[in-house]
């Protein structure tokens, strides 16, 4: 089994949704009664973002959250730990899970 998917199972799992399989997609990887979920697994994500902004969101004593815009465009964009969203919004169930989400190569 692919890694992608087994990811997307894993975070279908952790919201209380379910994967859609790629025969019946039209675009969500996951159904969810109030969430729209696209999942993105890649080997490698960007180190700026990931592990130099994250760790400096995880100084502080609260939740740590990255917000990100784009030059000249008025989106702004956060990001959380899935776990920190699951807790903050209830939008799952509490899954204990151990994984290694390195590809294989």
């Amino acid at each position: 089994m692919s890694n992608w998917k087994n990811f997307e199972r894993r975070v279908a799992k952790k919201v209380g949704g379910k994967r859609i399989p790629i025969t019946g997609r039209k675009g969500l990887d996951i159904d969810h009664p109030t969430l729209d979920i696209e999942c993105k697994y890649r080997r490698k994500i960007p180190e700026w973002l990931f592990t130099k902004a994250w760790g400096q969101a995880n100084e502080g004593t609260g939740t740590p959250l990255i917000v990100v815009g784009e030059f000249d465009n008025p989106r702004i964009w956060c990001i959380l730990s899935l776990d920190d969203f699951i807790s903050i919004f209830n939008q799952g169930e509490e899954v204990d899970e151990k994984h290694d989400d390195k590809p294989v190569v």
